[in-house]
């Protein structure tokens, strides 16, 4: 099974195994855009637990409600995250957001995607 979805902010890409977010180009990220893209997410989901790889290569700025809204009420159904990034911008983003949040499930920053899918195999198991 693989279902897919697109908003203005991300296409989410789905299989039985995985969901994967690609944000979109140069985006700043505030509340709303945080709720829309957590909303799409868990519509797709379904109410399943799974694995998350999130694509923030592009993203520029993630504002502090955002990252809040992101970490608390958008984890959930996500059993592993994993982001993958592009330093300085983004690895300074997931920093951030992993330094200034409790994490409840394993959760890294990866530079290559075959690393990011080995710890979310590794971890992402229900």
């Amino acid at each position: 099974m693989k279902r897919s979805h697109e908003n203005k902010y991300a296409v989410y890409l789905m299989t039985e195994a995985l969901m994967h977010i690609i944000y979109k180009k140069d985006l700043c990220i505030d509340l709303r855009a945080a709720q829309l893209i957590v909303q799409d997410r868990m519509k797709l989901q379904n109410g399943r637990e799974m694995p998350l790889l999130c694509d923030i290569r592009e993203v520029r700025r993630v504002n502090k409600p955002a990252r809040d809204y992101l970490a608390l009420e958008g984890s959930q159904w996500i059993t592993a995250l994993a982001f993958l990034i592009d330093p300085p911008v983004t690895d300074v983003i997931s920093s951030i957001y992993l330094g200034t949040h409790a994490q409840t499930i394993p959760t890294r920053s990866f530079t290559k995607k075959s690393e990011a899918l080995a710890f979310l195999k590794k971890h992402g198991q229900q």
